[in-house]
C-alpha cells in the first residue's frame, strides 16, 4: 500500500511528510486559518486546496487579521490579487466570462485529480463520499442563503435554466416572459420549450435608452408588470444583466409576480461571488447560478435553487435517482435523490475536481468575507464608472444607483466598434476586457468585470488607456 492510499484509507488524513512541505505559502493562510487545525477532518486536507503538487510559488505574506477589510485598503487587495495566477503583465476584466480560480482552488483541484487516479476506490469511499458532498451543498447554502434540501449542485447557469424552463407544468397557450437583454443561455430554454409545447415567448423590450441605465428600480418592474397576462405562468430574467451591467429589481419582481400566481426563475449567473446573497430574501422561486465566474471555482461548476415547497412541481430534465420513492425494480428507495432538489443533480458521474474546487473556493470567499468582496467590487465599479463618464467621447451605460449597479461596467468610445476597442486594449496593454453585441436590439458595448484579481493601479492604467484611444478617436 503506498503512502497516498493509506492516508485516503485513513479518513483521508495527509500524513505523507513530502506532502506536508509542499504547502504553498502564497495561500496557507486562507486554506488553513478557516479551520481549527490542519488535520482535524476529511476535508481539511485533501479537498480544500492547501496541498501543492508541483513547484511552490511564494509571495507576500498575509497581512494581519482585520474584523473589517476597506475597500480601498489597497495593502490589503493587493496581497489579495497575488493570490491569483495570472501572468505579471496581464490585466483581467472578463471575470463575467470566466473567473480565474485562485491558487488555493487550482491546487486543490490538481490534488483531487492526482488521488482519484491513484485509489479511486478509496478516494469516493473516504473522501469525495456522500458525507462531504452534503458538506458541499451545506456550505453553498449557507453561502447563497437558503437550506440544504433546496440547492443542487450543476454544471453551469445554463443547466440550472435549462431546468427551470422546462420544469414547470405548462400547456398550450401559456406564456413565458423573458427580456432581450437576457443572456441567450435563458432566452433560448424558453424559445425551445415554446417551440415543444406550443407556450407563448412575450420578450420585455429593454433596448430603449431610457433602461441603460434606468433612472429608478421601477422602471424596470414596470416594464415587466406591463407584460404580464392572464396566460403568465412563469417569468426568467437575470439578477444583473449581462450586457450593460443593471441589477434588476428582484424582489420586487418576484413579489409581484407571486402575488399572481405567477413562477419566477432568476438566471443568477453573476451575483454569486460578486454579492453577498440571500435568496430566501429575494423570495424567487427557482434560481441558476454559476460558480465557475465570480465565485473563482472550476469550469462546468454551478447550483440550482428551487424553493422546498415547489419542488414536486418541477420535474429534473436529465434523472436517474428514485421515482415515486422506488428504484427500477419497484423496490423503495426513499434517499434524498427524489425528495429533495438532489433530484436537480442526480443524473451519472460526478466530476471530484470540480466539486473540490466549489469547497475551496467557498473557503477562499469566506477567509475574505463576502461583505469585503462586495464592498471591493463596488468601489472598483464606482471609480471606474466615475473616470469613464469624465472622458470626452465616452458613453457609459451603467448607473451610479446602488440598487442598481454591481462589479460590471459598460460603456462605448463614440465612434469606435466596441470589438476594435477590446483588440487594441489587448493588442497595446495586455488588458483584456470584452464586448457584448446584439445587433437586432441595437446594442453594442464594452464590458468591465471589476473583481478582486483587479488593482486599482491595472484599472488606472485601463482608464489612462480608454483616454488615450478616445482622444484619439476625436482627432
Amino acid at each position: 500500500m503506498n503512502a497516498s492510499s493509506a492516508s485516503l484509507r485513513r479518513g483521508g488524513y495527509v500524513e505523507n511528510t513530502r506532502q506536508l512541505l509542499e504547502i504553498d505559502h502564497r495561500f496557507e493562510d486562507i486554506a488553513m486559518l478557516t479551520r481549527r487545525g490542519f488535520m482535524s477532518r476529511v476535508i481539511g486536507t485533501v479537498a480544500a486546496g492547501t496541498l501543492s503538487s508541483g513547484t511552490v510559488r511564494r509571495a507576500r505574506a498575509a497581512p494581519a487579521e482585520k474584523t473589517e477589510r476597506a475597500p480601498d485598503d489597497e495593502s490589503y487587495w493587493r496581497w489579495v490579487a497575488d493570490q491569483f495566477m495570472l501572468k505579471p503583465d496581464l490585466t483581467y476584466m472578463n471575470t463575467g466570462t470566466r473567473g480565474p480560480s485562485p491558487t488555493a482552488v487550482y491546487q486543490a483541484q490538481i490534488e483531487a485529480i492526482r488521488q482519484s487516479n491513484e485509489d479511486r476506490l478509496s478516494y469516493a469511499k473516504h473522501v469525495y463520499n456522500s458525507e462531504f458532498k452534503a458538506h458541499i451543498r451545506t456550505r453553498l447554502a449557507t453561502f447563497v442563503g437558503c437550506n440544504p434540501n433546496e440547492i443542487a449542485i450543476t454544471n453551469n447557469t445554463t443547466e440550472g435554466m435549462g431546468i427551470g424552463t422546462n420544469g414547470p407544468k405548462l400547456k398550450s397557450g401559456d406564456e413565458i416572459i423573458y427580456t432581450n437583454h437576457d443572456h441567450p443561455s435563458g432566452g433560448q430554454p424558453v424559445n425551445l420549450r415554446c417551440a415543444r409545447d406550443k407556450t407563448n415567448a412575450v420578450v420585455v423590450d429593454l433596448s430603449d435608452k431610457k433602461f441603460h441605465p434606468p433612472e429608478n428600480p421601477e422602471i424596470v418592474l414596470d416594464a415587466i408588470e406591463a407584460a404580464i397576462t392572464p396566460r403568465t405562468k412563469l417569468i426568467s430574467f437575470c439578477q444583473i444583466n449581462y450586457s450593460d451591467g443593471c441589477v434588476m429589481p428582484v424582489r420586487e419582481i418576484c413579489a409581484m409576480a407571486r402575488s399572481k400566481g405567477i413562477l419566477t426563475l432568476v438566471d443568477g449567473a453573476h451575483p454569486p461571488g460578486m454579492l453577498n446573497l440571500d435568496l430566501h430574501d429575494l423570495g424567487c422561486d427557482m434560481y441558476a447560478g454559476a460558480c465557475h465566474k465570480w465565485m473563482l471555482a472550476a469550469q462546468l461548476t454551478g447550483f440550482f435553487y428551487v424553493r422546498e415547497e415547489l419542488q414536486d412541481q418541477i420535474w429534473p430534465s436529465i434523472y436517474s435517482g428514485p421515482v415515486n420513492g422506488m428504484n427500477m425494480y419497484g423496490a423503495p428507495d426513499d434517499s434524498e435523490r427524489g425528495t429533495t432538489a438532489q433530484r436537480y443533480e442526480t443524473h451519472g458521474s460526478t466530476n471530484y475536481a470540480a466539486g473540490v474546487s466549489i469547497n475551496a473556493a467557498l473557503d477562499f470567499h469566506n477567509r475574505i468575507g463576502i461583505e469585503a468582496i462586495e464592498a471591493r467590487d463596488q468601489y472598483l465599479a464606482g471609480r471606474a464608472r466615475s473616470a469613464l463618464r469624465q472622458i470626452d467621447g465616452v458613453e457609459v451605460f451603467s448607473s451610479d444607483d446602488p440598487r442598481l449597479c454591481a462589479g460590471l461596467v459598460s460603456f462605448r468610445i463614440a465612434g469606435m466598434e466596441p470589438k476594435a476597442l477590446t483588440d487594441l486594449l489587448w493588442d497595446r496593454h495586455q488588458i483584456y476586457i470584452r464586448n457584448v453585441t446584439h445587433s437586432e436590439i441595437d446594442w453594442d458595448a464594452n464590458r468591465l468585470s471589476l473583481h478582486i484579481m483587479v488593482t486599482t493601479k491595472q484599472l488606472d492604467n485601463l482608464l489612462l488607456a480608454v483616454e488615450e484611444i478616445a482622444r484619439e478617436q476625436l482627432s
